[in-house]
């Protein structure tokens, strides 16, 4: 059964939006990945920093309540991420939170149309929702909904 010439377009653009989505997914993936590294790299030179204070300039009973309260201040912020969330403060949770938002800014700068993506998937009654989420899932390894991703809100 051939399909028509508009139909082939149709499946053209979708395709293309498709290819240029999971380019921003990637894109964002990596972004995110930098930020959790140079939180990596600023928790180690914190300790560094408590080590060196520690066993060099003062001793542990000036240190410890400056380390309590670097700690203490760790729970606070993670509290606060947990008020203002309503979710738990892991990791993978703050990843995807992210991830989304970075995506969020890579889609409105890339005038990516998710309206437009949307529709053109409604159009082919394609189970493209599960490609799409199992494509994200694959590329950078988060457990995404599709709606989540395309969510449009005003950051």
């Amino acid at each position: 059964m051939d399909q028509n010439p508009e139909e082939d377009q149709i499946k053209e653009e979708f395709n293309k939006l498709r290819i240029m989505k999971e380019e921003i997914d990637v894109l964002a993936h990596r972004q995110v990945r930098k930020i959790l590294w140079c939180g990596l790299a600023t928790s180690m030179v914190q300790i560094g920093l408590f080590f060196r204070l520690t066993f060099w300039e003062f001793s542990w009973d000036v240190m410890e309540p400056i380390t309590f309260f670097a700690t203490a201040t760790g729970i606070i912020v993670g509290y606060a991420y947990f008020l203002m969330t309503s979710r738990d403060p892991t990791y993978q949770d703050f990843m995807k939170r992210l991830f989304l938002s970075r995506q969020r800014k890579l889609l409105k700068s890339h005038k990516f149309d998710c309206e437009r993506f949307k529709e053109l998937e409604r159009l082919f009654k394609m189970t493209s929702s599960c490609h799409a989420a199992a494509s994200i899932r694959n590329r950078v390894g988060l457990e995404l909904d599709l709606e989540d991703a395309l969510q449009s809100r005003r950051d």
